[in-house]
Formats: structure tokens, C-alpha cells, sequence
């Protein structure tokens, strides 16, 4: 029997779009970094008229070498991003323009950037691998650098940039890398300044965090000496969710939980060859930059019959973020959920898109087995869009097991890849013969990458999941998308 659900949800998950592309750049290609733009909150999320922004300006910090030497400047970056508003499934090929505009001094006195480039970005969509193909070329490029005192003006026909960026849209997480290339000349004295930059970038986007990492090697020549430097500039965005209690004694409610966004940015570098008057401790360092965070409340409702249940607070988690909606006073933490039901929150915690299935000119998918007024059909809908299920055969009603949770959770992550080759003959779990031959290679990488709650050894794979697992389980997805994707991208590549 299900449980009959509580009205509208308590916050409005199911209004979440993510976008199409990723928007990467958010730091420029210059070895600066910046905080990144926040995510946005539940409650803007629940606006009709939300719209990712377009243009935005962030605080801005840059290691300048152009003398050998490292000297750090602070400003903004003001960036505008022709691809937002883009949908790259209708228009499959075309360009945009993007522009970064940055002015950045440093306190001392010593160094300042000021500069100015457009770029003009052509695009061609894959819609079999949902993969998206980006290539930038300049087409303006004015900067002027000063760097202990000497005067670096940017001779743009001698200089080259090139951008190319490759995209993967998976179910929850769109992940991207790419190549920037460029050649700066600089008009110095009597002789210019060359500086060549390769630049690999490492990125994804999703609900809950963002990261870009640029791993950078340049060269510069100002025709009597060479210096050579290597740098990882890396940002990072997070939501985050803490419960707070109150204080007051006569209080209708003892606490919520609140939604917490903040992001960081951090450039560390190492000068292989610098100036012969550089010591040993000004070769490397780190500079960061964050930025001030955005707090929301969160509502949840009471749940008295959960006092002392080991699952408590993971189940309130769910119910605050919006992705539990059963009536709380009927909620019971051991009721079996459906695959239905799962893929529904599923769909709630990744954000994806829900189609229309309102207006009169919606086209309906037709599935053998789920009616278009099932409550679930539009998530459901929404799911197979977004490469979650692959069939229009779903089995709503059958209660979920373990295994097939996992391989969905797996399947979201877009890390399938990670058990391809593992034998299927034999996994670490103890009951590992009762694993399905399909599902070994996404329990392989759940434990690979944590999100499987620690039972001695074992999985329990044909085991129904009840409420109270499912919110354990989710709980480990949604900090694995928040912290766990993180230490690979930034925290790894910076040692």
C-alpha cells in the first residue's frame, strides 16, 4: 500500500531546471581565480521567472610573472556569456559571444592588469552521446599589465588565443574539459615580451557544487631571460544544509534546517625558473578569494514518531529539501518504496527538468506501464529524458531493491565507466553471489567512491528499501555531489 502524499512539496524542487551547458570560464583562462556565481536557493529555484544570469561581476584575483617575479593583483572580472539561454538540443550548431573584462591592482602598488577580450565561440551538439563541442577563437584582445615597474602593453596582432572545450551531459552532473592555448606578446622597452600559456581545464556543474580546475604551464622570454612557472587556479561552489535549533521555550517549532552557499577560489604556483634575485620561499604560494555567503531557511515538518529512530536525521534532510513529500503525520521510516517513487526523488534531488505535460500542445511519452495521470508520470517522463531510465517498460509499482537503487544512483553520476573491465565474477561484498550480473559493475564504483552505507561487508542486494534506508542512501549520494566530486577536481590536482 503507498503512502498518500503531503499536498505540494514542502519546497519547490519540482520548478529545478539545470542547465543545458556548463558554464565554465567563471575565473577567465588568465590563471585568476574568483569565488564562481552562486547556485542558486530553493526559493529562487521556486520562482517562476528564474533565469541564470547572463552577465555578472566577481571579485577577482591574478599572479602576475611577466618581471620573473610573483606579484598578486585584486579587483573584479565582469563576465558576459552569450550560451546562457541557448537550448543546444533545438539549435545543435551555431556561436555565441563571450567577453571577460578584468581591472585588478595590487595593494602594494606593485602590479596591475587591465584587460579586455571577446571571444566568439562556434558550437556543434551531439545528441547521441549528449555531448557538446565547444571552440573559442579571439576576436578583440586589448591588455595592459604593469609589474614592478615596467609597463607591459599587449600587441594583439602578434598574439593568439584559442579555447576549446568538450561537454558530457550526464542524468545529475554535466562534466567538461578542455584545452586553452595562447600566445601574448607585450610591447616592453626595446625588445617585446613573449608569454605562452597551455592551459588544461577540468570542470563539472550540478545541484548541489561546481568546480573548475586549470592546470597551466607558462613560458616567458623578454629576450634576455626565460622564466617558466606552473600553476593550478581552482574554484569551487557549494550548497550546503545544517540544522539549527531554537532557543525560545515557547516555540511553536524546535528548529529547521538551513541552506548555506559559498564559494572559494585558490591559485597555488610554483616559478621553476624566475629571477636570479628570487629567494627560495617567494618561488611558491597560494593565493585565495571568497566571497560572502547566502543563507535560507528550510521548512520541515514535526516528526515526534521518529524521536531516537537511527535515521532521523537523514530522513529530516529529505523532508527539508523538499525530496520527501508524504504526509508526516502518516510517515512511517519502514514503509517499501516503489521504483516509481525513487525515480521521482530522484529527479527532485538532481533538479532535472520536468516536461510540460500541461498545455495542450505538450507531447506526452507514451510508457507501457505508467498512466499519464499517474503522479509520478511527468518525473518519470522527465527521467527518460534525461537518460536516468532508458525504457518505456518502468515497473513503478514493484518496491525498489537495494542494487537497483544503487545502479540508478551509479547511472545519475554518469560514472558507469569507472566499472568497466572490473570481473563480474566476484565483487568485495560478502554476498556478493546474490548480486544481479548487470548490477556488479555500479556496486563496484558505489564503494569505490562511498556512496554505500558501511554493513559489515555486506550489500543486501535483493532487499526491499525502505524509507529509512533510502534516506541514508541519498544522504550519501547528495554529500558525495557536494564534497566527494570536489577532492578529485581541486583538492588531488593541487597537491
Amino acid at each position: 500500500m503507498k503512502i498518500k502524499k503531503f499536498g505540494a512539496a514542502l519546497l519547490a524542487f519540482m520548478l529545478m531546471t539545470t542547465n543545458v551547458a556548463a558554464l565554465e570560464g567563471e575565473m577567465g583562462y588568465f590563471g585568476g581565480i574568483t569565488p564562481g556565481t552562486k547556485l542558486p536557493t530553493s526559493i529562487e529555484l521556486a520562482q517562476e521567472d528564474y533565469q541564470v544570469p547572463a552577465n555578472y561581476t566577481l571579485p577577482y584575483k591574478e599572479v602576475v610573472y611577466l618581471s620573473g617575479d610573483a606579484v598578486e593583483v585584486e579587483g573584479t572580472i565582469t563576465v558576459q556569456s552569450g550560451m546562457v539561454g541557448i537550448d543546444f538540443r533545438a539549435e545543435p550548431t551555431g556561436s555565441y559571444t563571450e567577453s571577460y573584462v578584468i581591472n585588478a591592482t595590487s595593494p602594494d602598488g606593485r602590479g596591475s592588469v587591465t584587460r579586455n577580450m571577446t571571444l566568439t565561440t562556434q558550437y556543434v551538439y551531439n545528441e547521441g552521446l549528449d555531448q557538446l563541442i565547444k571552440s573559442s577563437r579571439v576576436t578583440n584582445w586589448n591588455e595592459t599589465v604593469a609589474a614592478d615597474g615596467s609597463a607591459y602593453t599587449l600587441d594583439q596582432a602578434s598574439s593568439h588565443f584559442t579555447k576549446s572545450i568538450i561537454e558530457e551531459h550526464t542524468p545529475g552532473v554535466t562534466y567538461y574539459s578542455g584545452d586553452v592555448y595562447y600566445k601574448a606578446v607585450y610591447n616592453q622597452g626595446d625588445s617585446p615580451t613573449t608569454m605562452e600559456v597551455n592551459s588544461r581545464i577540468y570542470g563539472y556543474d550540478q545541484a548541489f557544487a561546481k568546480t573548475e580546475t586549470q592546470v597551466r604551464t607558462i613560458s616567458i622570454d623578454d629576450g634576455e631571460d626565460q622564466y617558466f612557472i606552473k600553476e593550478t587556479p581552482s574554484i569551487t561552489m557549494n550548497k550546503e544544509i545544517f540544522y539549527s535549533s531554537n532557543e525560545p521555550y515557547a516555540i511553536s517549532f524546535a528548529g529547521n534546517y538551513k541552506e548555506l552557499i559559498q564559494g572559494y577560489g585558490a591559485v597555488k604556483y610554483d616559478i621553476l625558473v624566475g629571477n636570479d634575485e628570487l629567494r627560495s620561499n617567494q618561488m611558491t604560494g597560494v593565493v585565495g578569494v571568497d566571497d560572502t555567503f547566502l543563507l535560507d531557511q528550510m521548512a520541515l515538518p514535526s516528526l515526534s514518531q521518529l524521536q531516537g529512530h537511527p535515521a532521523r536525521t537523514d530522513i529530516e534532510k529529505l523532508y527539508s529539501m523538499g525530496i520527501y513529500d508524504v504526509n508526516p503525520i502518516a510517515f512511517s521510516p519502514n514503509q517499501a518504496i516503489t521504483r516509481g517513487e525513487y525515480i521521482t526523488m530522484l529527479v527532485k534531488t538532481l533538479g532535472i527538468e520536468l516536461p510540460d505535460v500541461t498545455s495542450r500542445r505538450a507531447v506526452l511519452m507514451d510508457f507501457e506501464d505508467v498512466a499519464k495521470t499517474d503522479p509520478n508520470y511527468q518525473y518519470i517522463y522527465a527521467a527518460y529524458n534525461a537518460g536516468l531510465i532508458n525504457s518505456t517498460t518502468v515497473n513503478p509499482d514493484d518496491y525498489i531493491t537495494r542494487e537497483e537503487l544503487i545502479v540508478f544512483n551509479v547511472r545519475a553520476l554518469g560514472l558507469q565507466r569507472l566499472g568497466l573491465g572490473i570481473p563480474t565474477i566476484q565483487t568485495s561484498f560478502m554476498d556478493d553471489s546474490k548480486i544481479s550480473n548487470y548490477a556488479k559493475s555500479s556496486l563496484y564504483v558505489a564503494g569505490q567512491i562511498g556512496i554505500i552505507p558501511n554493513s559489515n561487508g555486506y550489500i543486501f542486494p535483493d532487499m526491499n528499501v525502505s524509507y529509512a534506508d533510502c534516506a541514508v542512501f541519498l544522504n550519501l549520494f547528495i554529500d558525495y555531489l557536494r564534497y566527494g566530486l570536489q577532492k578529485d577536481y581541486n583538492q588531488m590536482m593541487m597537491l
